[in-house]
């Protein structure tokens, strides 16, 4: 881990490369784009617990928030991840439900 590790920077960098807005970001995370964005600006120093609930609005552990990991982003990745966290907290048959929207969307672009 880099010595002067910046928590604010490293939820920007995830932030972005998940395709994320900050008010995007905060409503997953149930913290406020206010707070989210001074967090971002190391204005506000968050608890583990904050952390740990970004994480699970990114869908990652916390070993790999404080990771040396860089991430780079293709625009399918980012748009697939924002389906990904949208569908988070649908149940199974929702999702069975939209999968079948898909399928039939794709069809009808094939005609």
């Amino acid at each position: 881990m880099k010595i002067n590790y910046s928590v604010g920077m490293r939820v920007k960098e995830l932030r972005i490369f998940h395709g994320l807005s900050q008010e995007q970001l905060a409503l997953h995370s149930e913290i406020t784009p206010a707070y989210l964005g001074q967090i971002e600006r190391s204005e506000k120093k968050p608890t583990v617990y904050t952390i740990e609930k970004i994480c699970s609005a990114l869908d990652i552990s916390l070993s790999n928030f404080f990771s040396d990991q860089s991430f780079s982003n293709t625009e399918e990745d980012t748009v697939l991840k924002q389906i990904s966290l949208e569908l988070k907290n649908c149940s199974t048959e929702e999702k069975q439900e939209i999968l079948q929207i898909i399928r039939h969307a794709m069809k009808l672009r094939q005609l």
